[in-house]
């Protein structure tokens, strides 16, 4: 059966651009996969803790990808993170800076707590980088638990970091 999951994609360290073209191609490669559609890459502000400074911490280029698959949730993030662990990706702090994070956001509908597992993603509505590419692509897709529509979320988010389209030279 066929299931439709949107993909955070980000990376902070690096050529971010091309780290985060290449985790989309590997993405697309996963077996029983099918790349639907992707937003424009963005360059964001970082979100930063009390303890790190702003203008220290790298901006991230992030983007989000929909995908169809057959592979059920717990089994797309094994691959996800499988993805990261061969581009470099070395998990430590929550919030370090990191060359490629893959971030399982939407699962169909599914609404879910399990160790290791929460769907949709907690931090969807808090998040300009999120909720902006995701809204390119997906702007009437319904949040399972909030029970609003993307676009609604980012009219309505807090979230005020800085954001821009990454034009490409």
């Amino acid at each position: 059966m066929k299931h439709t999951a949107f993909i955070g994609i980000g990376s902070n360290l690096g050529d971010r651009i091309s780290l985060c073209q290449q985790a989309t191609q590997k993405i697309a490669a996963l077996p029983k996969t099918d790349l639907i559609q992707q937003s424009p890459l963005y360059e964001t502000e970082p979100v930063v803790l009390p303890h790190q400074q702003k203008e220290k911490e790298p901006w991230f280029i992030n983007g989000v990808v929909q995908i169809e698959t057959n592979f059920e949730a717990k089994e797309l993030l094994k691959n996800l993170q499988e993805i990261e662990g061969q581009m470099g990706r070395l998990r430590t702090d929550r919030w370090a800076p990191r060359i490629i994070d893959l971030d399982l956001l939407f699962f169909d509908s599914v609404v879910s707590s399990a160790p290791n597992l929460t769907l949709p993603h907690p931090e969807i509505t808090k998040r300009r980088f999120v909720l902006q590419p995701l809204a390119d692509i997906a702007p009437d897709w319904e949040h399972p638990l909030v029970k609003k529509l993307v676009r609604t979320l980012l009219k309505e988010l807090e979230d005020r970091s800085q954001i821009k389209v990454h034009r490409s030279s």
